[in-house]
């Protein structure tokens, strides 16, 4: 009877080290020089060799001890990455050899409840890296970073700084073959393709099409952007952004409403007065070329009927307001302004107005008025 039972305990603990508690002299050993001795190098050595070992092939927690234990100290994301993604294909409902519990409370047991955790992690470095080196104006070092930070987790953030970056290295190479312009637009899609609603991606691809002048699908970019901006606290850029589209468009209503829009919500806003000073300046200019086009057309007729004498005395007052309303922003924006840096850009466009302003009176406004006295035409 004895003997029986001695048998069977031999057997129970056979049968427990070739089931999902077995494990090999090289793995403890990793554990040990890690756990006790602190000694990173051996116990990677160890880990390494446990990985190949049969006993191990359809286990995750060699790659998960690697990952968790050596890279993440030495803090070699690379790697960590890489032993995660093996943790994961190996076999990913696991159970941790030690649970672990988060802020939260919630208990992390297996495999693919802890590495979701760690990645987050580790993209979270790389992503802060792609940031510090973008600041750093190293942009070929910020777009491997970026790279890695995508092989990671799948985020539209990877894909939007990517863009950002590839579009910064096309300005600055001049991009010959369009190789980085490209790769922007690319990125920009597949960060549209994981958030079809992302404001800043529909934002970005509005720039790109306003730059190409493609007005009409920028303005859809520009209004589908403005549509997802629920907890976007400062929007006011591309609301001037879709302003300028509006002016580009000839929708000069659209373009008006929305500046006072953007005002009352930036009273007090150097920058803000300035741009809408410049949507005015915009407006004043287009309306100018349009008036004096008119005006040597009807100087140059020998048909000036009333109508057109008086349509152009309206096209006439109405460059006028325009033109002192970009006046009027500028030199509210000059009161506003605490950095003397922007002075100077703010007086000149001040001094346009007033020259343009001046031009309309003297030259335009006091011939019209001239040729509507010789032909007896009576002006609004």
């Amino acid at each position: 009877m004895q003997k029986n039972i001695i048998i069977s305990l031999v057997l129970f603990m056979l049968w427990s080290c070739a089931g999902s508690n077995a494990t090999s002299m090289e793995y403890r050993s990793a554990t040990t020089a890690v756990r006790s001795e602190r000694n990173f190098n051996k116990g990677e050595e160890y880990a390494l060799k446990a990985l190949d070992l049969e006993i191990h092939q359809n286990e995750a927690r060699v790659a998960y001890f690697l990952a968790i234990e050596v890279y993440r100290p030495r803090k070699d994301w690379i790697k960590m990455n890489e032993m995660l993604d093996l943790a994961m294909k190996k076999n990913p409902e696991e159970n941790l050899e030690r649970p672990m519990r988060l802020d939260d409370g919630k208990v992390l047991k297996t495999i693919s409840d802890a590495v979701p955790v760690y990645k987050e992690e580790i993209w979270m470095n790389a992503f802060n890296k792609t940031v510090s080196l973008v600041d750093a104006q190293k942009f070929n070092d910020a777009l491997k970073e970026i790279n890695f930070a995508k092989s990671i987790l799948e985020k539209a953030d990877n894909y939007l700084t990517s863009t950002l970056i590839n579009l910064q290295l096309a300005q600055d190479s001049g991009d010959p073959d369009k190789k980085y312009e490209k790769s922007a637009k690319y990125n920009l899609n597949k960060a549209l393709e994981l958030d079809s609603n992302n404001y800043r991606a529909l934002q970005i691809y509005g720039d790109l099409e306003f730059q190409a002048q493609n007005f009409d699908l920028a303005r859809e970019y520009y209004q589908k952007a403005l549509n997802n901006t629920k907890n976007v606290v400062n929007i006011s850029e591309l609301k001037q952004s879709l302003i300028y589209i509006h002016v580009e468009l000839e929708e000069y209503d659209k373009a008006i409403a929305l500046s006072d829009e953007v005002l009352a919500n930036n009273p007090d806003n150097a920058d803000t007065y300035f741009n809408v000073g410049v949507i005015y300046q915009r407006l004043g200019n287009t309306f100018y070329k349009s008036m004096v086009d008119k005006y040597k057309s009807l100087t140059s007729s020998d048909n000036m009927s009333n109508e057109k004498i008086k349509n152009i005395y309206l096209d006439c007052k109405e460059t006028l307001k325009m033109v002192n309303l970009a006046k009027d922003y500028f030199m509210d924006a000059s009161m506003l302004e605490i950095d003397d840096s922007n002075a100077g850009q703010t007086e000149a466009a001040i001094n346009d107005m007033k020259r343009l302003r001046k031009n309309i009176k003297d030259v335009y406004l006091l011939s019209i008025e001239k040729i509507a006295r010789d032909r007896n035409v009576v002006l609004d």
